[in-house]
């Protein structure tokens, strides 16, 4: 039985799916696709661990075909490819189509290697973990591991918005509140935060690289951005290197902000139930309650160095 990683590559250019199709097929199972509806029919006959569609192509975008998909089929990974910076699909990609990376094209070889790879381990981690979770996958929020004990992180420098935030959820969840990197540095070493709704800017600073050590260290949190000011390059590092899971716009409409903040902890539950993450989670906590020098300490360290910027 062929057990190889299946990817599905998706663009109206035949040259394109081609090429790619000759720098995976040793490597992985690989099928291409010409249209929206010929990539759909393909997904509805084989399970296809990644997914990478280009943006523009007649009759549906990447991003209508992308949402499709995580509605029907939610453990395949989705990439977008484009070779255009079109702030709509951006926004459009991580929002409806929740895609893991973002890729311009034409693409560096290397950076897409080394994309497909992580996303074909998070699809079979995705699809490993998801019988544990049935109802978080199916968007029960009843669920018991679904309560009010699930943290959230708001990092906002403008009072009144940091308090919009924490009274929309303060009866949801346990509702932490920074108004400075410093804040969200200690919030984040002493508790299990589950969600961080942060503003792309704090303190004057591009919160990417904060959010990106967060994910590296404790890839069970989900993020959710907001800016009043959208930027295309901003949000594509957001998506890439902050690996954000939502974004949004201010004004913020409560009810659709609600809606982003709720699926992000949903899919923190989806995270935990990956025992890679649990066991990171429970070293870190034990080395906290233990006094340890080490796990701990370097957890604290690695993020006290975004407190050192003026």
């Amino acid at each position: 039985m062929n057990d190889r990683p299946t990817l599905l590559f998706v663009d109206d250019e035949e040259r394109i799916v081609r090429l790619l199709k000759i720098m995976f097929r040793e490597q992985y199972e690989v099928h291409t696709a010409l249209s929206a509806r010929e990539a759909l029919g393909i997904l509805e006959t084989i399970p296809v661990d990644v997914i990478a569609s280009d943006q523009r192509m007649p009759e549906t975008t990447g991003i209508q075909l992308l949402a499709q998909v995580r509605e029907r089929w939610p453990e395949t990974v989705r990439l977008l490819l484009t070779g255009y910076s079109d702030l709509v699909a951006i926004i459009g990609a991580v929002n409806e189509g929740e895609v893991y990376r973002f890729l311009n094209k034409p693409w560096n070889q290397a950076e897409l290697r080394a994309v497909i790879a992580e996303a074909v381990d998070a699809a079979r981690s995705s699809r490993a973990t998801r019988q544990n979770m049935a109802p978080v996958w199916e968007g029960n929020t009843n669920s018991p591991q679904f309560s009010i004990a699930s943290q959230l992180l708001a990092i906002e420098g403008s009072d009144p918005d940091r308090q919009e935030v924490v009274e929309m959820f303060t009866y949801d969840y346990r509702v932490h509140a920074a108004s400075t990197i410093q804040d969200a540095v200690r919030i984040l070493s002493q508790e299990q935060i589950g969600v961080i709704v942060s503003n792309a800017i704090v303190d004057g600073i591009d919160i990417t690289d904060l959010l990106a050590e967060v994910a590296r260290i404790d890839p069970a949190i989900a993020v959710v951005v907001m800016t009043a000011s959208p930027q295309s390059d901003t949000i594509i590092k957001l998506i890439n290197s902050g690996k954000i899971y939502r974004f949004a716009i201010k004004p913020i409409s409560p009810n659709v902000f609600r809606l982003a903040v709720n699926a992000a902890m949903r899919e923190h539950h989806r995270r935990l139930a990956d025992p890679r993450v649990v066991r990171q989670r429970m070293q870190r906590e034990a080395a906290k309650e233990a006094g340890s020098e080490d796990m701990y300490a370097s957890f604290v360290n690695s993020l006290s160095r975004f407190t050192q910027v003026s």
